[in-house]
C-alpha cells in the first residue's frame, strides 16, 4: 500500500499525477489529507475528477489564513502524535503498517506527514528532496523542515541534477533517486489541453501572486511589492490574485485600497487551478514569491520575476526568471531583460516525472513484500 500525504494546494496539484498514474496501473492507494488547505483541496480533487480523501486528519473544510489558525492546527497536529503507535495505525493508516508514506515538499504537513509515519515505523519517500536556500532562517520554516525531513526519510526524489548534488553533498546519495523533472511538467500537460483563452483579458496583462510569510509580515517588502506593481500598472494591466492571508495583510497595512483605486489593477480571488493556469499561460509575465508559481512558469516558458531574496528552485533562472532580491535594481535589470527572458530549451517532451516515481515505488513494494 502507499499512503499518500497531501496538506496544501501545491502538493495536491503536484501529487495528483501520481496519484492519476497509480490509478491506471490499478495499483491500491490510501490517500490522507492534513486539512491544512481543506477548502482548496477538496476544489482540486473535483477539478482532477478524482476520490475523496480515504482518511481526513482534521475534519474543518476551511483553510488556515492566519498565524494563530496554524499554531492550532500544528497543536492538535501534535495531540494525534502522542497517541499509542496502535492507535495512530488504526485511524491514521487505516490497519496498514505496510507499504510506503509519500510525501511532498518543504510544508508543515509534510512534517507532519513525516512524524506519522515515523511513528508508525512506516518507511518515507520524500519529493522534490535536495531543495536548499542554504539559509536556516529564510525562507522560515520550510529550509529548517527540508532538513528534517531529508534525513529521515528512507527514499529521496530529487528533481534535478542541482538538487542530486546537494543530496550527495549531505551524504544522502545512498538513498536518493534523480528523477531530473517536477512533477508539475505531468500536471501541466494533463492542464494544456484545456486551455482555451477566452477568460483572458483582451489586452495584454501580468499576473501577480504573493503569499509567503517572510512577504507578507514585513511592511518594507510589501511597499516594495506594491509599488513595483503599480508601475507595471503603467504599461499592463494587472491581475492580482489574492490569497486569504494576503488580503488581510493588505488591509492592515493600509494597501488594499489604494491597489482598489487603480483601475488598471484587478484584484481577484484564488482561481480554480486549471482557470489559473490558462490565465498565466497567456501573460506577458508573471510576478511572485511561491516557488510552485515560479515552477509553473518555467513549463509554460513564461518570464517571471521572483518577489524573494534567496530561493531553494533553480527552474528559470538565467532564463526566463530573475530573482528581484527586493531591490529596485533587479527589478528594473527585469523589465529592460523581458524581451528577451525565455527557456533555452522547451523539449520536455520524453519525461515523465510521475511515471519514474511510481516505477520505483512499485519496484520498492515488490522487494519489501
Amino acid at each position: 500500500m502507499i499512503h499518500v500525504f497531501i496538506g496544501t494546494k501545491a502538493q495536491f496539484i503536484k501529487m495528483a499525477p501520481l496519484i492519476m498514474e497509480m490509478g491506471r496501473r490499478g495499483m491500491p492507494y490510501h490517500l490522507i489529507e492534513t486539512g491544512q488547505h481543506a477548502a482548496l483541496t477538496a476544489n482540486l480533487i473535483e477539478e482532477f475528477g478524482l476520490h475523496k480523501p480515504d482518511t481526513r486528519l482534521q475534519t474543518g473544510s476551511g483553510n488556515i489564513a492566519t498565524l494563530g489558525q496554524a499554531a492550532l492546527w500544528s497543536a492538535k497536529m501534535l495531540f494525534g502524535l502522542l497517541s499509542p503507535p496502535e492507535v495512530i495505525k488504526r485511524k491514521v493508516f487505516h490497519g496498514e503498517g505496510n507499504g510506503i508514506c509519500l510525501i511532498h515538499g518543504d510544508t508543515l504537513s509534510t512534517l507532519f506527514s513525516l512524524l506519522y509515519a515515523r511513528r508508525c515505523g512506516i518507511p518515507v519517500a520524500h519529493l522534490e528532496a535536495g531543495l536548499r536556500s542554504f539559509r536556516l532562517f529564510d525562507p522560515f520554516p520550510e529550509e529548517l523542515i527540508r532538513l528534517a525531513v531529508m534525513r529521515y526519510s528512507n527514499i529521496l526524489f530529487a528533481p534535478s541534477d542541482w538538487a542530486m548534488g546537494n543530496l550527495s553533498r549531505m551524504c544522502y546519495q545512498h538513498k536518493s533517486i534523480n528523477i531530473r523533472g517536477n512533477t508539475i511538467l505531468d500536471t501541466i500537460r494533463s492542464a494544456r489541453v484545456r486551455f482555451s483563452g477566452k477568460d483572458r483579458p483582451g489586452e495584454p496583462y501580468v499576473v501577480v501572486t504573493i503569499h509567503r510569510v517572510e512577504t507578507l509580515y514585513s511592511s518594507t517588502r510589501m511597499n516594495m511589492v506594491i509599488t513595483f506593481i503599480e508601475e507595471i500598472a503603467m504599461e499592463r494591466r494587472v491581475l492580482f490574485i489574492l490569497h486569504g492571508p494576503t488580503q488581510k495583510r493588505l488591509a492592515k497595512l493600509s494597501l488594499l485600497d489604494r491597489l482598489q483605486r487603480n483601475n488598471r489593477i484587478e484584484m481577484m480571488p484564488l482561481q480554480p487551478y486549471l482557470k489559473f493556469l490558462n490565465l498565466l499561460a497567456g501573460a506577458d509575465f508573471a510576478v511572485t514569491d511561491g516557488g510552485s508559481i515560479q515552477e509553473e512558469c518555467y513549463s509554460l516558458n513564461i518570464p517571471c520575476l521572483i518577489m524573494r531574496a534567496k530561493t531553494e528552485r533553480m527552474e528559470g533562472l538565467g532564463e526566463n526568471a530573475i530573482l528581484s532580491g527586493f531591490t529596485r535594481e533587479r527589478f528594473e535589470d527585469f523589465m529592460k531583460a523581458l524581451p528577451g527572458l525565455r527557456r533555452r530549451g522547451t523539449d520536455d517532451v520524453g519525461v515523465s516525472p510521475s511515471v519514474l516515481i511510481i516505477d520505483h515505488m512499485q519496484r520498492y513494494l515488490e522487494d519489501h513484500g
